[in-house]
């Protein structure tokens, strides 16, 4: 009866520190591809945290983002947060998520700039024809990040960028040059669905996704929110759910 009992107790010593252990797990910090997600959802998801990451870090007036390409710690521990709510089939909240397919706000922001330039220039003509500028520093800028021009009239162009980065950046390295007079990183328009960072820790996050619907181009009527709690280990928990009713 005694061995049993210590048995017991051993089996539930063992029990707790194995669960306590599951939550405990810390976040990748470099970049995973989860086997089970796509290769364009995994794109829009990597998209999704560079965009939380970079509302995260300036709301929060943090380490500021000062390079064009996002540094992997940055990020990394988001996306992996992302990809276990994406994949997982157990929460309502992630069921209803993928169903109202949820994702952050403006990915344009990650993949285009305007620029207003000096049309005669040779630079210009040369990267709009042929794809380089013959001048060094830019040619490295659209060699980097695949940068295409896009004419919008007279002298007025869209660079996009064939990868999610750091436009506001981006357009300060581009207003150096002397053929480029103003460059600006696009605009998020209008409204819709988002998903936010409340807090993180290395083992922890904490997202608040929201589903926008009614009238989004002028600013979304009704919005429900989802609150998650997210574990390094991937077990991921309601913190709350709130707002309208799911159409």
């Amino acid at each position: 009866m005694r061995n049993r009992m210590l048995f017991i107790l051993l089996l539930g010593v063992y029990l707790f520190y194995a669960c306590d252990s599951e939550t405990t797990a810390n976040f990748p910090t470099e970049i995973i591809q989860d086997s089970r997600v796509s290769d364009s959802i995994f794109e829009i998801l990597l998209d999704d945290a560079k965009l939380i990451c970079m509302d995260y870090y300036t709301n929060e007036e943090m380490e500021e983002i000062e390079e064009i390409e996002f540094k992997e710690y940055h990020y990394a521990q988001i996306l992996a947060a992302l990809q276990f709510v994406y994949v997982d089939s157990v929460s309502t909240a992630s069921l209803d998520i993928r169903k109202y397919d949820v994702h952050a706000l403006c990915h344009e922001q990650l993949r285009k700039s305007y620029i207003t330039v000096d049309t005669s220039s040779q630079n210009i003509l040369s990267w709009k024809e042929y794809g380089f500028s013959d001048q060094l520093k830019l040619d490295l800028l659209i060699d980097d990040y695949d940068l295409q021009l896009d004419s919008l009239g007279k002298d007025r162009y869209a660079v996009h960028a064939s990868t999610g980065i750091n436009q506001e950046v981006l357009a300060l390295e581009l207003k150096q040059f002397p053929f480029i007079y103003e460059a600006q990183s696009a605009n998020c328009i209008g409204d819709g669905s988002q998903i936010e960072l409340a807090y993180f820790s290395p083992d922890f996050i904490h997202l608040i996704y929201s589903y926008g619907w009614g009238d989004c181009p002028s600013g979304c009527i009704n919005r429900h929110y989802w609150e998650l709690g997210i574990y390094g280990s991937g077990a991921i928990e309601l913190l709350s759910e709130s707002g309208k009713e799911l159409p």
